[in-house]
């Protein structure tokens, strides 16, 4: 009889309780009327509630890769618990919040909160498959986790709007209670043991970073360029839509639309894997979404609409891919850290890619910009493939199929 029945994996309970987390973390109840509430209740306009969105996203970039060291060498579990805790005061003290300084306070603390998660939970999935041998569900189970994500981000778009509807502190509440759930699913959560690193910064373990997984920095480069796109497109589809002259009552029933295309893609995106291979499946997603961005900017039309939603489903379906030959190459005890700096290298890449967008919008309208990203999409796959091409193979290429574009070991 099998030793891998459901009843007895010794996985299965930590499994459970990491998606509950990615459910839980995406319940953001706020999102689909975060703009009118900053206006309505805390009294700024869309330029103010903005800046407070860039101080969100500084936090985020600062603190994204000391957030995931501190998770290598405190421990998974604890900066999760840590994150919830902290997320959970921000969201609240958007409650009271009545000028600018108390909106970037609590928008900071969000920040905080939020990078504190970044890569734990990933590197937590991939060590606890990892102590019973198991690493090879990592895809199929991170991209369920994904997608489970995506999925409560477009249940709260639609609870969000009706919550806000009968009291506006609501959606709010919401967000408190659904951060300080992720504290506690993550509570219960037993880590497995794994290898710690030493609690210094060491600054030769970057030369030897790079000496030794130059494919890593690879993956990283490649994943920053096409979710930083995919992020840009997301932020191209209301004014596509205002250009369109869709009303605004629609705008939370497309973005819902969205994160769940995005989770389905998460959820099954591994049979794309199985029947490409990673290399192909990547290459696949960029190329879509190269043409649909291209089509959307140069024929615009209502099927740009659709069109855009190809963004959330490469980012439900590349994320956990990229993800995945990041944990098989790194060890355990850098695990979190070198996850968290993918996820910076995507929020850097974004920074002058949407500038470059955002000065082509305000110039020549937003179908030149979403043109001019698929262009640059476009160009940069061409690059990337023709240097792949003109690479010698080496040893450790020949090491069996490799997980895009090396060897799992």
């Amino acid at each position: 009889m099998s030793t891998h029945s459901p009843a007895r994996d010794p996985t299965r309970r930590t499994v459970r309780l990491l998606n509950a987390v990615a459910f839980s973390r995406g319940l953001i109840f706020l999102i689909p009327v975060i703009v009118p509430y900053f206006a309505d209740h805390v009294g700024l306009g869309f330029r103010d509630f903005l800046a407070s969105e860039a101080v969100f996203a500084a936090t985020m970039v600062a603190m994204e890769v000391p957030s995931g060291w501190l998770g290598d060498v405190w421990g998974r579990k604890r900066v999760i618990v840590l994150g919830g805790l902290v997320a959970a005061l921000g969201a609240a003290l958007f409650l009271p919040a009545d000028s600018f300084l108390d909106a970037a306070v609590a928008q900071a603390l969000v920040g905080v909160g939020i990078a504190l998660y970044s890569g734990a939970d990933s590197a937590l999935l991939y060590d606890c498959l990892a102590a019973h041998g198991r690493e090879g569900r990592f895809r199929r189970l991170e991209g369920r986790r994904h997608g489970l994500g995506l999925y409560a981000v477009a249940l709260s778009s639609v609870v969000g709007a009706g919550l806000y509807a009968i009291d506006p502190a609501w959606p709010v509440w919401g967000m408190v209670a659904a951060y300080l759930a992720t504290a506690g699913f993550a509570l219960a959560i037993v880590e497995p043991p794994r290898v710690r690193q030493a609690r210094r910064w060491a600054t030769p373990d970057l030369r030897s970073l790079w000496a030794s997984h130059r494919g890593v920095l690879a993956v990283i480069a490649a994943g920053a360029v096409l979710f930083a796109a995919t992020s840009v497109g997301m932020w191209s589809q209301q004014p596509y839509y205002a250009h369109l002259g869709i009303g605004e009552r629609w705008f939370g029933l497309l973005m819902a639309a969205g994160y769940l295309a995005g989770g389905l893609a998460g959820q099954f995106g591994h049979l794309l894997d199985r029947r490409l291979g990673p290399a192909g499946a990547l290459a696949g997603l960029w190329a879509v979404l190269a043409a649909a961005y291209g089509v959307t900017g140069l024929l615009p039309g209502y099927h740009g609409v659709v069109l855009l939603l190809v963004g959330s489903v490469v980012w439900g379906a590349g994320w956990p891919l990229v993800q995945t030959a990041i944990n098989r190459r790194i060890s355990s005890a850098r695990r979190a850290t070198v996850l968290s700096a993918a996820a910076l290298a995507i929020k850097l890449t974004f920074i002058p890619l949407s500038a470059a967008a955002g000065w082509l919008a305000e110039g020549h309208g937003i179908t030149v910009a979403i043109a001019g990203l698929a262009g640059f999409l476009a160009v940069v796959g061409l690059a990337g493939a023709l240097s792949l091409w003109r690479a010698p193979t080496s040893p450790a290429n020949t090491n069996g199929p490799g997980y895009w574009p090396f060897s799992p070991r």
